[in-house]
């Protein structure tokens, strides 16, 4: 049987946030475990200038390197109207932000939390969980067969589905049905758009991101319902429904899918509770938001952080961040929701649309 302090189930942003704060500020043993070997492609592309203090914090701000970033000059769309929109970045408060290699960002901050120690499972998948005395006996199964691990502290980072904590009893409190219908391009050779574009139709929103090495991602955010109707999760449905658009399509001039379309979970949620006697969510299992409000990388990192440090209190007989963590996250949760509403509502040309009137419908 495997011992650790904390054992860490999950290794996306947030989980590695947990054991790289937990590596460089405690000596606290910590195990994570990742379901992934970190090869299929992952959304949350587009981070804000925030991003580059977090990283410092954890000592892995080397990591951003040409190879997985480019620069981010701002955001355009037309939403509420035909017309479209443009911000520039150099006029926001934060500054520039960043496109990244989501794929290639997550595995070199999991390289990061790996060169702690040998403490980073992957292709190891969680299978139970049960209470022992004063911790948890874990059961993995992975590359080594089936192993337990006995952990005195459980995090869970396991994304939206919140697998470990939604075994302790906790329920997912959904705010809607949102997914993503994800395909990335090639791009042709030239100058590229460096700006996000949102653009809204009437069975959801098209946002466009360019991305490091001339790629971008395109996505059609909808309901899960509504997509299956849609019926485009082959390339040539998506290239079609892609090509009635009126601005999101030519941004996209010569550039080639690459990959298939791929459905992405993008429902809001907030974990109820989120913390419980010897375990914390963190990340998106705690509390997950619209893509619109870009918030994924960046909270999941912060809320990884804050996971760490409860635990850490934990270990050293203490228990006032965890009570305090339950009001973060419904402060968190509410502040999102008023600017949520205040977006959607902004919206008004398709009031008969399944997907606009479950947004416009009071809450």
């Amino acid at each position: 049987m495997i011992q650790t302090d904390v054992c860490i189930i999950g290794g996306g942003p947030a989980g590695a946030a947990t054991a790289l704060t937990l590596g460089r500020y405690t000596k606290h043993r910590c195990l994570v475990i990742e379901s992934s070997n970190y090869d299929s492609p992952r959304v949350g592309e587009t981070v804000s200038s925030g991003l580059m203090p977090l990283l410092s914090y954890l000592g892995a701000e080397s990591i951003l390197t040409d190879r997985l970033t480019a620069k981010a000059y701002g955001s355009a769309g037309a939403w509420g109207s035909d017309s479209v929109t443009e911000r520039d970045s150099i006029y926001s408060r934060g500054g520039q932000g960043l496109h990244l290699d989501r794929l290639g960002f997550d595995r070199a901050l999991a390289a990061a939390t790996n060169s702690l120690g040998d403490i980073l499972r992957t292709g190891t998948r969680f299978r139970d969980v049960a209470r022992q005395h004063d911790g948890w006996v874990v059961d993995i199964e992975g590359p080594r067969g089936h192993e337990q691990v006995l952990a005195k502290y459980i995090v869970d980072a396991t994304g939206r589905q919140a697998r470990v904590a939604r075994r302790m009893g906790a329920q997912r409190l959904v705010s809607d049905r949102l997914v993503g219908l994800v395909c990335h391009f090639a791009l042709p050779e030239g100058p590229a758009v460096q700006t996000t574009f949102v653009e809204t139709i009437a069975d959801g929103w098209w946002y466009t991101a360019p991305l490091p090495n001339r790629q971008a991602v395109v996505a059609l955010m909808t309901d899960a319902d509504l997509l299956r109707a849609l019926d485009l999760r082959a390339i040539t449905g998506f290239l079609a429904k892609l090509a009635t658009t009126a601005h999101a399509g030519t941004r996209l001039l010569g550039a080639h899918p690459i990959t298939e379309p791929r459905v992405f979970p993008s429902e809001s949620h907030v974990l109820q509770p989120a913390v419980g006697a010897g375990w914390v969510a963190a990340g998106d299992a705690a509390c997950a938001f619209d893509p619109l409000a870009s918030l994924g990388v960046g909270y999941a990192i912060t809320s990884g952080i804050q996971a760490a440090r409860i635990v850490d209190e934990w270990l050293r007989g203490e228990n006032g961040l965890a009570e305090a963590y339950p009001g973060d996250i419904a402060g968190h949760a509410a502040t999102y929701s008023a600017q949520r509403q205040e977006l959607y509502s902004a919206e008004r040309r398709w009031p008969n649309s399944p997907f606009w009137k479950r947004r416009l419908a009071p809450r």
